[in-house]
């Protein structure tokens, strides 16, 4: 009996500790809308659409010590009648991970890594049908970055990177790809016929300085705002340089249940596409049914 009550208060307390040091913060939007016309003089398409867009931050302090993962992600279908295929309307998938150990209330040494991809594969339609191979899929592109740095605090919940010595790889998964030179890759040497001699690399290394800035913020209640900036500059290739990307999520709480969301990307890499080509925009509003959680909860 002695062991029982040992063991409860040692998990009470354990509890409660780990309460202090740890921190979770979830959110999850669901959306999905039809459309279905009969005899409708006044034209239209059936059609019907599903998304989802999700984001987990997890993070721990330890003294000087701290350490988070944040994880953001989206994906849409659409199918529009009477077409048979569901078409991708939008998908991201991003993960960011970052170690601090502070020298003052504002100033932190940082060590950054992340990963940036895609869940399916892409493809293109004529009519109703899909024409293969894929342009891109899971892993291929893999963008990950590491980097060495300094942290500076501007406000609560906002916090600025610099780094001078950043390592950035591109890794392809598919050879096709890879053989073609996509995504900045060398292409595969060929004889004249067109035979690969020599597979391409399916990876590509570079070092580079890199700025980024990380916003999480809770401006109004109800209203959640959580925004990634990530600028790298190549050393080994600046004609191609720079590299921005910019992750938006916005949140706003209609009911406890019910909310507004907003999610942008903005990508510039002119390593994909020339002018005009080279800079990505996606944009989405939705109304959904969501589930948002922190823990510990505040009281």
């Amino acid at each position: 009996m002695r062991g029982v009550v040992i063991c409860i208060i040692t998990t009470a307390f354990a509890q409660e500790d780990t309460a202090k040091a740890w921190k979770v913060e979830g959110f999850l939007g669901l959306q999905a809308a039809q459309t279905a016309l009969t005899n409708w003089q006044a034209g239209g398409q059936n059609q019907i659409s599903a998304g989802t867009q999700q984001r987990l931050f997890i993070a721990r302090d330890y003294f000087r010590h701290s350490w988070n993962l944040e994880y953001t992600g989206q994906y849409g279908l659409l199918r529009v009648v009477p077409q048979k295929t569901w078409r991708k309307t939008q998908d991201f998938l991003l993960v960011v991970s970052q170690y601090k150990y502070a020298l003052s209330p504002r100033w932190a040494l940082s060590v950054l890594a992340d990963g940036r991809t895609q869940w399916t594969p892409t493809y293109d339609y004529v009519g109703d049908s899909m024409v293969r191979p894929a342009k891109s899929a899971f892993l291929a592109p893999l963008y990950g970055q590491f980097s060495l740095g300094l942290r500076y605090r501007v406000l609560e919940g906002w916090q600025v990177i610099l780094s001078l010595l950043s390592e950035r790889v591109t890794y392809v998964r598919l050879g096709y790809l890879a053989d073609a030179g996509a995504f900045g890759l060398k292409p595969a040497e060929r004889d004249p016929n067109g035979t690969i001699i020599r597979p391409a690399r399916r990876t590509l290394w570079e070092i580079g300085g890199r700025l980024t800035s990380r916003l999480n913020i809770t401006p109004v209640s109800g209203l959640s705002v959580s925004h990634f900036l990530d600028v790298f500059y190549s050393y080994s290739a600046p004609s191609q340089s720079p590299i921005v990307l910019s992750q938006l999520q916005a949140a706003y709480k209609l009911k406890s249940w019910l909310a507004l969301t907003l999610s942008q990307q903005a990508i510039y890499d002119r390593r994909v596409g020339r002018g005009q080509q080279a800079l990505q925009l996606l944009t989405s509003w939705s109304v959904g049914v969501t589930w948002q959680a922190k823990y510990p909860r505040s009281k």
